[in-house]
């Protein structure tokens, strides 16, 4: 298992569809700015607070970053959301809906 830290930076999957709002409504009774993640093999659902985290993992930021970005828009400090987001990217991560970025991976998004 991956041990989420400030320096991992995490990427997408590529076989992730991600929807918005509407159609998370029918799924979730906390779907106000929430997302669908879509697979061939299933569907999550993430509420708002969770969508901001998984729209900053593009392969270019670490979850340092991606926890800066996270405390900035939701006004919290960054000790009381570090540890849910860790466990939120670990979760992710187990689902096969992010992988670990590879230095290729960092590079060739960073060179855009």
């Amino acid at each position: 298992m991956t041990t989420i830290n400030d320096n991992t930076i995490l990427i997408r999957g590529l076989d992730v569809t991600a929807r918005l709002a509407k159609t998370v409504a029918e799924l979730s009774d906390r779907a106000a700015g929430g997302i669908l993640l879509e697979t061939v093999t299933g569907r999550y659902v993430l509420d708002s607070d969770a969508r901001l985290a998984w729209l900053l993992m593009d392969g270019r930021r670490s979850v340092g970053q991606l926890l800066d970005g996270v405390a900035e828009a939701s006004g919290l400090p960054l000790e009381q959301i570090r540890q849910p987001t860790y466990r939120f990217c670990e979760r992710l991560l187990e689902l096969g809906l992010v992988d670990v970025a590879t230095p290729a991976d960092v590079s060739a998004l960073t060179s855009r």
